[in-house]
């Protein structure tokens, strides 16, 4: 899985960089390579006026749901980066059963006894 990390309005730090990285493999690493790239934008919205003003920004592909992007507002980044990591990774697992449901037709088959 390729991962990728920008900034924008805020300094880039090794330590939110690999904050990032953590969060992504352990919340998104289940899926193996139903996941191929991870594009992570983290903002300073308001720059230095304060408030819930840091966005993260995360985009998801894979070759069997395409693409899933999430968006969160925090007055933290690692804060942002936590919450919109862990949504993402529910979202693409209901992508992923839905194209595992698709495949079968959405319903299963019971054998009568």
């Amino acid at each position: 899985m390729k991962i990728e990390v920008r900034f924008r309005g805020l300094e880039s730090s090794d330590a939110l960089r690999e904050h990032v990285s953590r969060r992504i493999h352990l919340h998104l690493s289940r899926f193996g390579n139903e996941v191929t790239a991870v594009l992570v934008r983290i903002a300073d919205v308001n720059g230095p006026k304060g408030g819930i003003d840091k966005r993260c920004q995360v985009t998801v592909r894979g070759p069997r749901f395409g693409s899933a992007t999430l968006d969160e507002a925090s007055g933290d980044a690692y804060s942002a980066v936590d919450t919109a990591v862990e949504r993402i990774g529910r979202s693409v697992g209901r992508g992923l059963d839905r194209a595992r449901s698709d495949r079968r037709g959405g319903y299963s088959i019971r054998r009568a006894s």
